[in-house]
């Protein structure tokens, strides 16, 4: 965990009063200076104000602007997607909510990141921006906070001829008012528990402090040294290396000098192995105790050493260590110590040698964490795994992009095919399908990596460009897998063909390709594409009525995930399930597969999923006659949907909401719903069959004229106003006597009697309690707050005998 934060409190407390009322707010200041850390705390006190929360993007990790917006939209839940640009489903998905964006280190990103945050700011009318960098975003009406250094005793002032007066003593209780003097000594007494400001090291510790010039991470640096130095010492070596350094750094601003030079001092302390693991460490964005000898333990730092070394490189705060909520710990440098131990593993000529090492460690280290997953493992070592990947993300992404320069394209693929899982899992198709074709482009030999490499290419695309071009892939990759006879690269192909195939309308090739693929997965062993493959015959089967075939096909694959102790992989199984029970009459079994899956997703966050599985709660409760908490789902299906920024998903929320309004008996409303769906979908190049049935329903009971009127009437709206309507639900013209089973028509009617709940439970034998659950469920069901208005509904609708 990373250390408490010291002083500032001023400043959050006048930046949180600014943040709450400016839209975009830029934290500005020299490297060190402590930007961050404040900008957490601020986000932190303003957590109350936006309803939607903060997010935190950190942006050092993007290499070109071109990426920022993808950063931003992983920060917030939004899945990637071929149907709109990542800065256009970041802006849907903040478009309605009140939300702080804190985007962290962004000099090198602007002016193009400055863009971006003017398109948000304008689209987003509840969005506010807190930036940290070392210059200003420069957009409109941003206000920029010079970051200051932490509060400093003031030097003793001159004498009238010009000559330095005698520092006059301070106490340890004077010198600990100044928000540098209690960093420091907090820092040091983390190093070295017994370290005390005291009347003797008090001034060395004030000349240290003015000397880094209250530069947090200097002085963090400086503390560090307290493990083995006295504070004298410490300020001894620092002002030797600040005399030979202030000659070379004229080219550099004051507050940059002093942290430039912080760190030459700290690093001309380290021993020779020191330097050379505190340079590698630089291709590392985060990682584990684990990776440390394998990727850097060589030569000058032997593999048996190294752990010993990055222990030393964590005690002189050169390398930070957190510790997560479940448990994993990780190692990180800041961003300028990182930028630092960069140029000095340039300088020695290391750079591509430690990338290499980097990625011929990964690949097969991605590969077993695969064969592992792939077997038998508790569900909590397997969100351990999932969680790591997370965190490691970006070293994956920045291994990937030089692979191809390195000349190690055949150990990129291994990677990609090795996170086949996590890409899906996560909703990163967009960044996997980019490295994947990048690598696929280097003429090569016809291998088995390749061919899977291939078939995973075209499972991305079913998501990203739909099924056409899936299928083109998904024949290149089958022409490639059997040059080299490898079945798993085979059935992956197959099964995204029955996928293309389904979405085309083409049943019998569908069910063609289905059955190859799960045959050739169960004689591979592949776990995955076996539940895929049988996710797709389940498709199949439902898509022709036989709701029999579809069930058996699911509960095979909850049956294989559950073996694997892979809740996600049963959740999605569940979830389909529980679709088919709803279809089939069976509410009960419905109700319980749908709410197990929505607590898997829940629990991992996967906001399409929640969506989509909340939505197959919705059409539960509509076929339960529960015309209320159809409302709620289905709205909350919507939100979620928008949030997530795939515009497919908001139109399918839509047409859901048109089902709801068409069974209510408000055709206006459920044309305009299934006419906006239908909108969105014709802006992705599809069709929208589930819409047009919904305008045929309309069409039935209004004029042809009155029905194409509502249809168009949202079509033309913004997105933003189309949610809006979708969400406000008029007052139903009559509640419908179908919503009510036969129990709740019997007690309707003795309500219409005059009946108290004690006279019914009597003339029914049942109990109280009974009653009233009965009229409670009643009175959800027909949108009623009175037994008055639940009596006139009775005799309106002819149920009284």
């Amino acid at each position: 965990m990373s250390a408490a934060p010291v002083g500032r409190e001023r400043d959050v407390a006048d930046l949180l009063r600014i943040v709450r009322n400016t839209r975009s707010v830029s934290l500005v200041g020299a490297g060190g200076i402590g930007k961050t850390l404040l900008a957490v705390r601020v986000a932190e006190a303003a957590l109350p104000a936006f309803e939607h929360g903060v997010r935190f993007v950190d942006l050092s990790r993007v290499s070109v602007p071109e990426q920022a917006a993808a950063a931003i939209g992983h920060a917030l839940g939004v899945p990637e997607s071929a149907e709109v640009s990542a800065a256009e489903s970041v802006a849907m998905a903040l478009r309605s909510r009140s939300v702080l964006l804190l985007l962290d280190t962004c000099e090198h990103l602007t002016p193009a990141l400055g863009k971006l945050c003017e398109e948000l700011l304008a689209s987003c009318p509840r969005l506010h921006i807190l930036a940290t960098g070392r210059e200003p975003l420069r957009v409109e009406r941003e206000l920029v906070w010079r970051v200051p250094p932490l509060a400093l005793p003031p030097p003793a002032a001159p004498s009238p001829s010009g000559e330095a007066r005698p520092e006059p003593a301070c106490s340890p209780e004077e010198a600990l008012r100044y928000e540098a003097v209690r960093l420091f000594v907090d820092r040091a007494t983390a190093a070295r528990p017994g370290f005390r400001l005291t009347p003797g090291n008090t001034e060395a510790v004030l000349r240290i402090c003015r000397m880094l010039e209250g530069v947090p991470l200097a002085l963090e640096l400086a503390a560090a040294r307290v493990r083995v130095l006295s504070a004298e010492q410490v300020l001894e070596r620092l002002d030797d290396r600040f005399r030979l350094l202030a000659t070379g750094a004229d080219g550099l601003p004051p507050r940059q000098r002093t942290m430039r030079a912080a760190l030459e001092w700290s690093h001309g302390l380290l021993s020779p192995a020191e330097r050379v693991l505190f340079r590698r460490l630089a291709v590392f964005c985060v990682w584990t105790a684990d990776k440390v000898a394998p990727v850097c333990g060589y030569r000058e730092v032997p593999a048996e050493h190294a752990d010993r070394v990055h222990a030393a490189l964590v005690d002189k705060s050169l390398v930070t260590a957190d510790t997560h909520a479940d448990g994993a710990v990780t190692y990180r440098m800041t961003e300028t110590v990182r930028a630092f131990a960069a140029e000095k593993l340039a300088e020695a000529g290391e750079e591509d040698e430690v990338w290499r090492r980097m990625l011929t460690t990964a690949a097969p280290l991605l590969e077993g964490l695969a064969a592992r997953l792939s077997g038998r493992v508790p569900w909590a070592e397997r969100m351990l795994g999932i969680r790591m990947l997370d965190r490691c993300l970006e070293n994956t992404l920045q291994m990937l992009d030089r692979a191809v320069p390195l000349g190690l394209v055949q150990e990129g693929l291994r990677i990609c095919v090795a996170l086949r899982f996590h890409w899906f899992v996560r909703g990163l198709q967009g960044q996997a399908r980019t490295r994947l074709e990048r690598l696929l482009a280097v003429p090569a030999a016809r291998t088995p990596v390749r061919a899977r490499a291939a078939a995973v290419r075209s499972e991305l695309l079913l998501a990203l460009e739909g099924p056409k071009e899936a299928a083109s892939a998904a024949w290149d990759a089958l022409e490639t897998a059997d040059a080299c006879d490898d079945d798993p690269a085979r059935g992956i192909a197959h099964t995204a063909l029955a996928m293309a195939a389904l979405r085309q309308g083409e049943g019998a090739e569908a069910l063609r390709h289905g059955r190859r693929a799960l045959r050739l997965a169960v004689a591979s062993g592949e776990r995955l594409t076996e539940i895929c493959s049988l996710g797709a015959l389940s498709q199949v089967a439902r898509s022709r009525g036989d709701f029999d075939s579809s069930e058996v096909f699911l509960t095979r694959g909850i049956a294989i995930g559950q073996e694997m102790g892979d809740r996600w992989c049963v959740a999605r199984c569940l979830n389909a399930l529980g679709v088919v029970s709803t279809r089939r009459g069976d509410m009960e079994a419905a109700a319980r597969q749908l709410g197990e899956a929505l607590n898997v997703f829940v629990e991992m966050e996967l906001l399409p999923d929640i969506a989509r599985c909340t939505a197959g709660l919705g059409y539960l409760d509509l076929a339960r006659g529960d015309v209320s908490g159809a409302r709620r789902r289905l709205s909350s299906c919507l939100r979620l949907s928008v949030a997530s920024g795939r515009r497919l998903a908001v139109a399918r929320a839509l047409e859901a909401l048109g089902g709801l309004a068409a069974a209510e008996e408000q055709p206006e409303r459920a044309a305009s719903l299934a006419g906006a769906g239908a909108a969105l979908r014709a802006s992705l190049g599809l069709s929208a069959p589930h819409a047009e049935a919904v305008r045929a329903e309309a069409a039935a009971v209004l004029s042809e004229e009155a029905a194409e009127q509502a249809w168009n009437a949202w079509r033309a709206l913004p997105l933003e106003q189309v949610v809006e309507r979708a969400l406000y639900f008029p007052t139903p013209r009559r509640a419908l006597p179908s919503l009510l089973t036969r129990r709740e028509k019997e007690i309707s009617v003795l309500v219409s009697k005059g009946l108290s709940n004690r006279e019914i439970a009597d003339r029914l034998t049942i109990s109280q309690a009974t009653v009233a659950r009965h009229i409670a469920n009643i009175f959800r069901k027909l949108l009623f707050t009175s037994r008055t208005q639940l009596a006139e509904w009775v005799q309106r609708n002819g149920l009284a005998p």
